[in-house]
């Protein structure tokens, strides 16, 4: 089926198609690897593309650069990796109106870019924002420590495009409304990982870029102190853009607290007064322009990541219990990110039984009420783990719905929740 499928896409998008073993496997999915790798040129030719895929029985998995390409389970089928960073372009940007609508493969950093010379932004940090695409940004529901005050992608997200299985071109939101089957598709796409639709454009609101940047960096005893600061700062509403702990070495070593603090100068002198007084650690840093404060802030987004660990977990609480789950994985953890305000903690740990210790820390955090996402674990582990934890009593209306938009299974097959 490959040799006859990637002819069929060369048919269509020439040279835009790669059966070579290094292309393929760039791409590769766990310990999955594509037949066929297609890098349409333009909307069109995607959907003519998802159209052949379907038709010959076969499935794809859309991608940008492949950065998050290892969140979510492995697919039971991968077919063809249908690349999507060719679709690049702005299709309109209205600064007065605060909107802006681009093409699903434009990075994060470069839109960011063309924002700031209008003196706005978009407030939303993914992780290797310069490898992710604003397609993968909504597709995988990222975000970065700016999450605790600004918001999910859903808040910004107001119009998409995007190709649906059959080959369909449709829109929702924004300046035309066409949903499909009556489904609110923004937010039903909205962290599927490419399982409903394939995106070719997405319409966002912007926001002002602070008039003043600050971040300071707080040297704390350990990360149960910087635990019960940022949880203490959280209850009195400290006003900062982002507000995180990062600690490693396990119980007993290294801990900061990271704050963002952004406004105008007397709102950030009084964030600044307000976290001296209440943070017992020792000033390490204050990064005093934009630039110089948001290259502190960016490593924190890849801190835990980026650590070599054999697995990486996200659990989100309750702001109540967040604390508590943070402080039960912080003796055992590599590497550990908390943010008080949005329940999350993302930790990393090293360990010879993968799979029992992913059962210690679901259990953990079932005791508090919280939900878990693996985000790394061992290839040899792929067939036997659940990465959202509990599933969600809407499973089976999921199912249904991934049955009704995709009935020949051809997006992004086992990846998401469940192995939809």
């Amino acid at each position: 089926m490959s040799v006859d499928l990637a002819s069929a896409l060369t048919r269509l998008i020439g040279d835009g198609v790669e059966t070579a073993i290094a292309a393929r496997e760039a791409y590769a999915i766990g310990s999955v690897t594509p037949s066929v790798v297609a890098t349409p040129g333009d909307c069109e030719a995607l959907r003519a593309c998802v159209s052949v895929v379907g038709d010959a029985g076969a499935a794809l998995i859309p991608l940008g650069y492949g950065a998050h390409r290892a969140l979510g389970h492995e697919p039971r089928r991968y077919d063809v990796a249908l690349v999507c960073a060719a679709l690049a372009s702005i299709r309109d940007y209205t600064p007065a109106d605060m909107t802006v609508t681009v093409e699903a493969g434009l990075t994060v950093a470069a839109l960011q870019e063309v924002l700031a010379r209008e003196g706005q932004w978009l407030p939303l940090d993914p992780p290797c924002p310069a490898e992710t695409t604003i397609g993968g940004l909504v597709a995988a529901d990222l975000g970065g420590p700016l999450c605790g005050s600004q918001g999910r992608v859903r808040d910004f997200v107001i119009g998409l495009g995007a190709v649906m299985a059959d080959g369909r071109l449709i829109r929702a939101g924004g300046k035309v409304v066409k949903n499909v089957a009556g489904y609110d598709l923004m937010k039903l796409l909205t962290g599927s990982l490419g399982t409903l639709a394939v995106l070719t454009e997405v319409t966002l609101k912007v926001r002002p870029r602070p008039a003043v940047t600050r971040c300071l960096v707080f040297e704390l005893a350990d990360a149960d102190a910087g635990i019960e600061s940022a949880s203490a700062l959280a209850a009195i509403g400290l006003d900062a853009l982002a507000m995180t702990v990062v600690a490693e070495g396990g119980a007993g070593g290294r801990a900061r607290l990271v704050v963002l603090l952004a406004g105008v100068d007397a709102d950030v002198a009084a964030a600044r007064r307000c976290l001296e007084e209440h943070v017992a650690g020792v000033v390490l840093d204050v990064s005093a322009d934009e630039v110089a404060a948001h290259a502190v802030i960016a490593p924190i987004r890849d801190f835990v990541r980026t650590t070599a660990g054999d697995v990486v977990v996200q659990i989100v609480a309750l702001p109540d219990a967040a604390g508590r789950v943070a402080s039960v994985l912080a003796g055992e953890a590599t590497r550990m990110q908390f943010d008080a305000r949005s329940g999350r903690t993302v930790a990393a740990f090293a360990t010879t039984d993968p799979a029992r210790l992913i059962e210690r820390v679901a259990a953990r955090a079932a005791t508090h009420g919280a939900h878990v996402v693996l985000e790394r674990w061992p290839l040899v582990l792929a067939g036997e783990v659940e990465v959202w934890r509990p599933l969600p009593a809407s499973l089976a209306l999921m199912r249904r719905m991934k049955t009704e938009l995709d009935p020949r299974a051809t997006l992004a097959p086992g990846r998401f929740v469940g192995g939809i």
